[in-house]
């Protein structure tokens, strides 16, 4: 990772003193009060002192938590410096005691709290940037509403006032960050159980700080800034040059601006996609010559599409042509800020100028690697609600009918094996069953790890369900073996897990759907490149084709998703000290999966997932009751060939992003489908119904693909229409012909097309 940026306050060293090495800085970041951080921070403290580290606590705040206070465990408790103000004595941070001391690691929580006059700096991040340059690493903790520039948000959204703040080049400083997360329901539980605050507080807390929309927001804002911080660093990584194009979780949108008239339009639109998707936003404009070299009206042009970029919080690129084609210039930009979508405007004019040899949608469509081109109608789109004699496909599940949902789902999800999934949920099951909830284990896999197992402690653990395959013994999940024990709430591990031909049910999600059927709750987990729709971006950054996958409406069955997070460096220290894998297995690991940029990568999907997933039940909170807007439609269209599967995923993706109605359309030739044919077209289908959308199969000649899809986008009022980038060939000419874009692209205004590169991750 980066190396450590030095502050303001730190003093150079003399040039007869050598250099002192910064300590390392571990960040904890919570949403709220109460998540848990102090708690981890004096756990992993205590990890540290049992494999011989030496760790001192030199601030800790347990306010009055019993939990809290028994973490402390064995840990040396430095004293505190007293201080006299105002006829009062207080208590802080004994900074000459700790640097006397000098350990190796020392926790130092309330990172955002003010000093009292007379100490030796105003605020205890000071007193944090001292110990590390004094060599002395650290671990602390804050809330992210103390965050620079975050805090804003929260003031706007709790609507409470920030008093104490930590600069974000702070938060940037540090080596290792973490987010502890906590549900709402959780967390407004604890407050209910007197573990946050004294019973006398609880009401008032419940109704104003503590109300679920706020904890909802801060929790979003926190897996965001953490998220954020991981795409900085992983952009800057050394290793990322492994992975051609854009590399991480996070979108940015470039939109293309030069004509005035039409600029203002196009970066609203890529403001409300930035919006959608939470993306950076990019306006590119071209130049023809240096901005000082250009005539009066020109630059007033440009100052004017300055201002619209400014408008719309975006980043303005102002781009020399230099000779080169326009559409090369683009590509070079977009692979410079790391685009993963470019915007533009539909051509204008006749066919001629279309194919024109310099046209830069047609430059795009044929050259443009792992992002999308968005290429914006300019007609608005013609009216009309959703069409009625649609019908959605009718599904299996339980999600059909909230009546039928009987249990609660939770589900605990990490970027990699090893993050410590099964180990939180055997934890909180102990806790369950201490406060008197009927609670067993259906399925865990502790893989060996020791730490894990010592978890299950004295809860019940029922037997596996024996299958014999092909000689040889296989162990299962017993769903009628829970059904008959019928718990409150039941573990079950590995949700990705497909079962042994045999069972009943093909997939281990299936066996939790039954089991909430019955009414009772489940709490599993599941690591996320297990995700259907991130199937492809996974396997793009990684190396590493994931053949078990969940649907992701499945994700939404859950009342609560917790992300278990850790970071890159502490998931390889783990790996190397075989806590993950046995021995024989770590070398190849740390060369392959889990290299650092990867693991950052896949925790960064996980933030965002998590992140989309408060979102956007923060947003079905919020609209309850209000009257809902007209939704957007995106159409999908693809043929009945293996790779349209990625096509699908990204257009769920999008749909997902914006609240919208998917549709899936196969124009199928007049010819017979051969065997191979059917299967493939089978699945395309199976995985449309998975995504929850409509799908449409159509019949027309070769040379009438571009009209069905037109027609049918035109039936349905779609909004979007999502297609593949026409393949490469002998001959521009004859290859536009041959492909539909091209018919769409003229003829589809009312909607927008959306691109797909054949090399695009989804």
């Amino acid at each position: 990772m980066n190396d450590v940026h030095q502050t303001g306050i730190n003093t150079p060293p003399a040039d007869n003193v050598p250099k002192r090495k910064c300590g390392r800085l571990r960040l904890f970041i919570g949403a709220a009060p109460g998540v848990g951080k102090t708690y981890t921070m004096l756990r992993e403290a205590n990890a540290m002192l049992q494999q011989g580290i030496d760790v001192v606590i030199g601030y800790v705040e347990s306010h009055h938590r019993p939990e809290t206070v028994r973490q402390i465990g064995e840990l040396q408790v430095l004293p505190r410096k007293q201080i006299e103000f105002v006829g009062r004595v207080f208590e802080e941070i004994d900074l000459d005691a700790i640097v006397t001391r000098a350990p190796e690691v020392v926790v130092v929580d309330e990172l955002a709290h003010s000093n009292v006059p007379g100490s030796m700096h105003p605020k205890r991040y000071m007193d944090v940037e001292y110990l590390l340059n004094q060599g002395i690493h650290v671990m602390t903790a804050v809330n992210v509403q103390h965050i620079e520039g975050v805090h804003k948000e929260v003031e706007e959204v709790v609507g409470i006032r920030v008093r104490e703040v930590i600069p974000k080049s702070f938060v940037r400083r540090a080596d290792e960050i973490e987010v502890i997360d906590v549900t709402p329901e959780t967390l407004r539980q604890r407050l209910r159980d007197g573990d946050i605050y004294p019973i006398g507080k609880v009401g008032q807390a419940l109704n104003h700080f503590f109300r679920k929309s706020n904890l909802s927001a801060l929790r979003e804002l926190a897996l965001r800034e953490v998220a954020d911080g991981v795409d900085a660093r992983l952009q800057q990584s050394l290793d990322r040059n492994q992975v051609t194009g854009p590399f991480g979780a996070k979108e940015t949108i470039l939109v293309c601006a030069n004509y005035l008239e039409r600029s203002e339009k196009l970066v609203r639109k890529g403001h409300v996609m930035a919006e959608r998707m939470n993306a950076d936003l990019v306006v590119l404009t071209i130049l023809n010559a240096p901005r000082d070299d250009l005539t009066p009206k020109a630059g007033e042009k440009v100052s004017r599409l300055v201002e619209i970029a400014h408008k719309y919080d975006a980043q303005q690129v102002l781009e020399i042509r230099n000779d080169r084609s326009i559409g090369a210039v683009i590509m070079e930009v977009a692979q410079r800020v790391n685009a993963t979508q470019i915007v533009m405007g539909q051509p204008q004019g006749n066919l001629l100028w279309t194919m024109w040899k310099d046209n830069p949608v047609r430059y795009l469509l044929y050259n443009m690697k792992y992002l999308d081109l968005r290429i914006v109608g300019w007609k608005d789109p013609r009216g009309g609600s959703y069409p009625n004699e649609v019908k959605r496909p009718q599904s299996t599940s339980v999600r059909s009918g909230e009546e039928s949902r009987k249990g609660r789902l939770t589900i605990y999800v990490g970027a990699a094996p090893g993050v410590g999934k099964t180990y939180t949920m055997l934890r909180d099951a102990n806790d369950w069953a201490d406060k008197g909830v009927d609670v067993v284990i259906g399925l865990i896999e502790t893989h060996g790890r020791s730490e894990t197992a010592q978890q299950v402690g004295n809860l019940e653990v029922l037997p596996k369900l024996r299958l014999f395959l092909e000689g040889r013994t296989y162990e299962e999940l017993d769903v009628d073996r829970i059904v008959r024990r019928r718990p409150e709430v039941v573990l079950i591990d590995e949700l990705a897990h497909t079962n042994v031909p045999g069972s009943q049910r093909e997939k281990r999600y299936q066996d939790i759907e039954y089991l909430l059927e019955c009414g009772i709750d489940v709490v599993t987990a599941v690591n996320i490149q297990h995700l259907e729709s991130l199937r492809d971006k996974v396997e793009h950054i990684t190396g590493v084709r994931v053949r078990e996958r969940i649907p992701d409406w499945f994700m939404d069955l859950a009342r609560e998703v917790k992300l278990i997070d850790v970071t890159p460096e502490t998931l390889q220290q783990r790996l190397v000290d075989g806590k993950i894998y046995s021995q024989d297995k770590i070398d190849r690991a740390l060369n392959h999966f889990f290299r650092l940029p990867n693991l950052a990568a896949l925790r960064e999907m996980a933030l965002l997932e998590v992140a989309d997933d408060v979102e956007q039940r923060l947003d079905r909170q919020q609209s309850r009751g209000k009257k809902n807007r007209a939704r957007d439609s995106i159409l999908v269209c693809v043929n009945y060939r293996p790779h349209s599967e990625k096509l699908i995923r990204r257009g769920w993706r999008i749909a997902d992003r914006h609240n919208a109605q998917l549709f899936v359309l196969v124009v199928v030739g007049s010819k017979p489908m051969t065997t191979d044919e059917q299967r493939d077209l089978a699945r395309i289908q199976s995985l449309s119904n998975q995504f929850n959308a409509v799908f449409l199969q159509k019949q027309a000649l070769e040379q009438e693909v571009g009209q069905v899809i037109v027609d049918t986008a035109n039936d349905l009022h779609v909004t979007q229409i999502v297609i593949g980038q026409p393949l490469s060939g002998k001959g521009w000419l004859r290859r536009w012909k041959a492909n539909p874009v091209g018919y769409v692209l003229q003829h589809a205004e009312f909607a927008d097309l959306h691109v797909v590169s054949n090399t695009r991750e989804t």
